[in-house]
């Protein structure tokens, strides 16, 4: 009887030590899952703040790159502007100076003679000028005011002169502010290349 008791008491021990054995094990398998899924987390919010961070990072370096650029893009701007007024007022002032009463005698002359004749020309000057002209500023000129060139002052006008039919069905301006004008708007695309080559060095 004692030997089975000592036998029962033996089995009760060892089931009792197998099902402390399974549920340690159950315990600790449970706890690492726990722990898998807690390492499993922490790395995918790790990963996903890595990726935010990077995204924000490039987004800031993206928006200082365009803001960089249309400031560049503004300065260049500015500048070929400013350059541009520089040459138009140079332009200006050295077609002012060219377009003196012997200068634009010769050029009448010339257009005179591709109309084929004086008589039917009007020329509008400003009235230093066209007191010039009036008074003979070359032999050529005065054969076409001989000829019938009507002269005339404008006030409007302060340097070089509009040149027409006779009715003003036709003319044409070589005021100074229409010759530097057309300059100007010749040496603006020059000088915007000019620029460009400029942000490209």
């Amino acid at each position: 009887m004692a030997e089975q008791l000592q036998h029962l008491i033996d089995r009760i021990r060892q089931e009792g030590v197998e099902n402390g054995e399974k549920t340690a094990e159950a315990l600790i398998a449970d706890a690492k899952k726990k722990a898998a899924a807690i390492v499993a987390e922490a790395q995918k919010k790790a990963q996903e703040a890595t990726a935010k961070a990077e995204a924000d990072a490039k987004a800031f370096a993206e928006r200082g790159r365009q803001t960089l650029q249309q400031a560049a893009r503004d300065l260049l701007i500015s500048i070929g502007g400013s350059v541009g007024r520089v040459v138009s007022g140079v332009v200006d002032a050295k077609v002012g100076a060219a377009l003196t009463p012997e200068t634009v005698g010769q050029m009448l002359v010339k257009l005179a003679a591709s109309y084929g004749s004086a008589e039917n020309l009007t020329v509008a000057l400003g009235e230093a000028d066209a007191a010039a002209l009036k008074g003979g500023v070359s032999k050529e000129v005065n054969d076409m005011l001989a000829k019938g060139l009507q002269i005339e002052s404008d006030r409007e006008i302060f340097k070089g002169f509009r040149l027409g039919t006779k009715g003003g069905q036709v003319f044409h301006d070589f005021t100074k502010e229409a010759i530097a004008e057309s300059l100007a708007n010749f040496l603006r695309p020059d000088l915007a290349d000019v620029v460009k080559k400029a942000a490209k060095e």
